[in-house]
């Protein structure tokens, strides 16, 4: 049977890519890619303008860049909470432990905050899990920016290599910008 399949499939690929001599329709020239034969095509047709676009600030990168800007903000949130509670213990003295302090919070997803027991509320422990503690509500959030963020950005026309590498850039920036004003004020 796989024989047959796949002399089926070299059959389609075969047929669907041959290539028949078709008298009425003109061969095209064939000129090999070099400046000069650039300028030639743009002395014998001025209509056509062989450029880049460039790359250009637009309204979708301030709404990407702001969704990534905040996903940064609270990935910074989350490494403060896990790492420098003290630090953000001093800050914020008001900051409940049990909701703020991952190194605690984390057993709020269960009955009477005992991992034995079972879920809190139904999906705890699992879809509902933002609902528990900060650390597991930044995840979300952050989840939800990136997310949001890229279905954005998947909607925009194709473009230059270029553009996306200067995107890559503008969004790391994004990111870092938002990460260090949430951790770098409490790593002391």
């Amino acid at each position: 049977m796989k024989q047959y399949l796949t002399g089926f499939l070299l059959f389609i690929c075969v047929a669907t890519n041959a290539q028949f001599k078709n008298e009425a329709l003109p061969t095209p020239a064939i000129v090999p890619f070099s400046m000069d034969s650039l300028m030639l095509i743009k002395r014998t047709h001025p209509a056509l303008e062989i450029t880049t676009p460039k790359w250009k600030f637009s309204k979708n990168h301030v709404v990407t860049g702001a969704l990534v800007f905040t996903a940064g903000m609270f990935k910074g949130f989350n490494e403060t909470l896990q790492f420098h509670w003290k630090a953000f213990r001093l800050k914020h003295p008001g900051a409940n432990p049990n909701w703020f302090n991952p190194a605690i919070s984390w057993k709020n997803k269960y009955e009477n905050n005992d991992p034995k027991a079972s879920a809190k509320f139904p999906l705890s422990t699992s879809v509902l899990v933002m609902f528990t503690d900060q650390y597991h509500l930044n995840n979300f959030i952050i989840k939800m920016s990136w997310g949001s963020a890229l279905i954005i950005k998947v909607g925009e026309k194709k473009k230059p290599l270029k553009h996306y590498l200067l995107d890559m850039l503008y969004y790391t920036a994004c990111h870092q910008a938002g990460f260090a004003l949430m951790y770098y004020p409490y790593k002391k």
